[in-house]
């Protein structure tokens, strides 16, 4: 992800500088220092009864046609938990309520620079998964037979997941 150029508050022109020993964007004219922040994601953990894990085949990239964690961005106006219940819906139409988070892990992206992902379980009730916006498919998966999942912090979050979980 590219470094901001001009301030967003008075948009003269940033400069590096050392700053609370880290190189950061510093506004030359009016002072702001333009913090670069992970971007905060949910990725929700649901097994079923037999202790498969839910996964969706994505259908957007990044990383489309290879599977992983349903889950995505945190809205501005919407708590960790909110957030994973809505991804959860709308990528698989399950309904659920939040339960506690595994963990949390940055991931580095082309797309985005760096991803806050905050791994939480979610329990759904009965239902069949079905793709959603993000997703081509959804299904629930064995452990023994998880596919290769491209982002190294969904597959730390499953061996965390179900390390805690036995």
């Amino acid at each position: 992800m590219e470094d901001y150029k001009y301030c967003p508050i008075c948009r003269s022109s940033l400069e590096k500088k050392p700053l609370d020993g880290r190189e950061r964007l510093v506004c030359g004219n009016c002072g702001k220092i333009c913090y670069r922040n992970p971007l905060p994601a949910a990725a929700c953990l649901v097994t079923d009864d037999a202790r498969r894990l839910l996964l969706i085949e994505r259908a957007i990239e990044p990383r489309k046609g290879e599977w992983c964690l349903p889950g995505g961005f945190i809205e501005m106006d919407e708590t960790l938990s909110e957030a994973a219940v809505r991804e959860l819906w709308e990528e698989t139409g399950l309904s659920g309520r939040a339960g506690r988070v595994i963990g949390a892990h940055i991931q580095k992206s082309g797309m985005y620079g760096a991803v806050l992902v905050v791994g939480i379980e979610v329990i759904v009730g009965k239902g069949e998964p079905a793709p959603g916006d993000d997703a081509a498919e959804a299904r629930f998966v064995s452990r023994v037979d998880l596919p290769k999942i491209p982002f190294e912090s969904h597959t730390k979050l499953i061996k965390k997941y179900f390390e805690i979980s036995s």
